[in-house]
Parts: C-alpha cells; structure tokens; sequence
C-alpha cells in the first residue's frame, strides 16, 4: 500500500490509500463562509450500486484518524449503528458508496436538534448530496440513527426531496426533550422510506411502542414506508445510559441488519424481520 494525494471535484484535496480496496478518502467540502464540511468516502470494490450518507448517531461527533497505509480509525461519542465498522462496511461490500458525515467545523463538539433542524445543516449537506451525486451520477439515501434521525427527516422536508433516493431512519426519535422526527412538516416526504427498529430497544426517546406512529406519519406523503423489525442480539447495555449500545445499536446484529437495510436500498426482497 502507499499514500497519496490527489485533487477531487472541484479542487478538493483528497488524502488516498491505496491497496485491496479502492481507495478511502477524507473529504472536506467548504459550504458555508468560514465553514468546512468532511466526510469519510468509502467506495465498493466493484460498480456503485447506490449511495449512502450515514449521520453519527447522538450529537454526531466523530473523528476521523489517520492510521498511515492502513486507512483510518474512527473515534466516536455514542455514535450508534451508523457508526459501526460493520455498517459501513457491510454496506460497501454489497455495492454502496458510504460518507460518513462528521460535525462541521463550526460545529466540532457536537450537533444538537437544533442544529440539525437548522438552515445551516442543510446547506451543508446539501453540498455533500451535491458532491456525491456529480461524482456516482446517483441520489444518495439519508441514514440517521436515534438523534441524527432528526438530519435526514429535517434535510428532506427542508429540501421537499430534491436529490435525495431515500430516507432510512434506525432508532427513530419519537419523543422526548431532544425532538422527534415527526416534529417536521408533514405530508411533504415522498421519497422511499425505511424504519428499522429493535423490539426491546430501551433508548426513551426511541421506543418500539411509538414505530406505528412514524411509519403513520410518513405514510401521509411516502407512497414507500417499510419497517424492519428486530428481535435479539447482545441486548445489554453498553456505559451508563439506556441509549448507549446493546438493543438500540442492534449490537450481535448489525452485518444481518445492514444487508437487509442493502437490499432494500437496492430494490431487492429483505428481511424484514431481524434475530
């Protein structure tokens, strides 16, 4: 393997690692003054099949380190499921294009729902979108996981759907201080979406009690709402707070959840229930 760099779109300068793989990149985007906007590029060993943008989970912090030839070693704060090494790279091999988004620069210790809700993060990742969709010539799907759920349902509704594929929601927010995706304008999401929920999942804000009432909220304007249910897994908890992996990260399942979640995104029969 070797490093280098080379300039992407727009004069983007990209940090390349070479090897089995194609090439990881760290992204960084200037999309508002003063503001730089990165992700992490994970593209598949063969054609891109679709693309993913995944939002860290809980107030979306996230690092991106350098570890040389090898690639990169994340660092996160309770990013949940979409930070998973077996997300991503479950995603990647089975076809997808996957960035990783990290907070913005102004925004470095974190977003909170506010933020998320804001004009800001839309222009931000409406640039990303943008970016993605010029380099694969494909619409990107919106993954969120428990409070970064609130991105794709605040970016979508703020975009009345232009240019995004889909919205999968894991660990949708459903109630509490920090919001809840249904807090957005309704009947305005009519792309694809998909809700992906574990049984016994303890997170307050996320519980599986309230699933029928967001799928009955996108069933308003979504001609498309799945639900993937799951059921098992290491459902112990992780730290201190309900919301920290085990049942609500789909901790033991998130290779099994993340092809089912492929499959969907490719238009393919999935599982639509997870043990």
């Amino acid at each position: 393997m070797r490093t280098g760099f080379r300039t992407g779109v727009a004069g983007i300068l990209l940090l390349v690692i070479s090897g089995d793989l194609p090439a990881d990149e760290l992204v960084t985007l200037d999309t508002r003054p003063g503001v730089m906007q990165s992700f992490l590029l994970l593209e598949p060993p063969g054609e891109v099949q679709g693309v993913v943008i995944l939002f860290p989970g809980h107030e979306g912090v996230v690092r991106f380190v350098n570890t040389g030839p090898g690639g990169y070693r994340l660092e996160h704060e309770g990013g949940g499921f979409t930070v998973r090494e077996e997300t991503r790279e479950t995603y990647r091999r089975n076809g997808l294009a996957v960035a990783l988004v990290a907070p913005p620069s102004d925004r470095a210790d974190g977003m909170d729902t506010a933020f998320r809700s804001s004009g800001e993060h839309l222009e931000d990742v409406r640039r990303i979108i943008h970016y993605l969709k010029d380099r694969f010539g494909q619409n990107p799907y919106l993954h969120g996981h428990c409070r970064s759920s609130l991105s794709p349902a605040s970016i979508t509704t703020g975009l009345e759907n232009e240019g995004i594929a889909g919205m999968i929601l894991s660990s949708a927010r459903s109630r509490g201080r920090h919001g809840a995706v249904m807090d957005y304008r309704s009947g305005v999401i009519s792309v694809p979406v998909l809700l992906v929920q574990h049984r016994e999942d303890p997170c307050k804000g996320t519980p599986y009690s309230n699933l029928n009432r967001v799928k009955d909220f996108y069933e308003q304007s979504s001609g498309k709402v799945d639900v993937m249910r799951i059921t098992g897994g290491d459902t112990a908890p992780r730290g201190t707070r309900p919301c920290q992996g085990g049942a609500h990260s789909f901790r033991g399942l998130e290779e099994k959840t993340a092809e089912a979640i492929t499959a969907w995104i490719l238009g393919k029969q999935f599982d639509a229930d997870i043990e």
